[in-house]
């Protein structure tokens, strides 16, 4: 989770004085790729907008890379990891229709808003936040994702010039175009 929140930090984790993991510093993307896994290309689809209440950041796993159990699926608020199913639920409707509904999508997603705007202190161990106008976000984060899946390409384009790149000429004599 910290290293997630911390793309631009090295970290070495170390396991019996053996080191087991080294992050070099990085980009978002490449650091959610070191830590989750290469798992094809064009996987990741960004998450990029900023409205009134907050600017929402990150990247979700395309449909194919949804998995049957939990488990890659991080939200932050202010770089802060945070649980919140209410959230999840909102994602989760976003890639109605393009997943089983038994699997889940994996996704890493920051909200960056007012700290005003939300209570960190509902639970001891900070991860549970009480937010303020958590309807409005649930509706924009799930559009959000939307609005991400919808760019993602999932068949194959046609080139315009290749279907529509015809001249009377290339039509044979006797063919008659209607102008309806």
């Amino acid at each position: 989770r910290v290293a997630l929140a911390n793309p631009q930090i090295e970290f070495t984790f170390f396991l019996n004085d053996n080191e087991t993991v080294k992050l070099q510093k990085t980009d978002l993307e490449h650091r959610i790729t070191d830590l989750l896994g290469k798992k094809g290309a064009g996987e990741l689809l960004e998450l990029n907008e900023t409205t009134d209440i907050l600017a929402i950041s990150g990247f979700v796993g395309s449909p194919e890379y949804a998995k049957r159990i939990r488990g890659d699926q991080f939200l932050f608020v202010n770089g802060r990891f945070i649980k919140e199913p209410y959230f999840n639920h909102a994602i989760q409707t976003a890639f109605e229709g393009l997943i089983p509904a038994d699997f889940f999508p994996y996704y890493v997603i920051f909200f960056e808003m007012d700290p005003s705007k939300i209570d960190v202190n509902v639970h001891p161990t900070k991860t549970e936040v009480k937010f303020e106008d958590s309807k409005s976000i649930y509706s924009i984060l799930r559009s959000v994702v939307k609005k991400s899946l919808g760019s993602y390409t999932l068949t194959p384009q046609l080139d315009d010039n290749q279907i529509f790149n015809f001249t009377p000429s290339s039509l044979p004599e006797n063919e008659v175009i209607s102008k309806y």
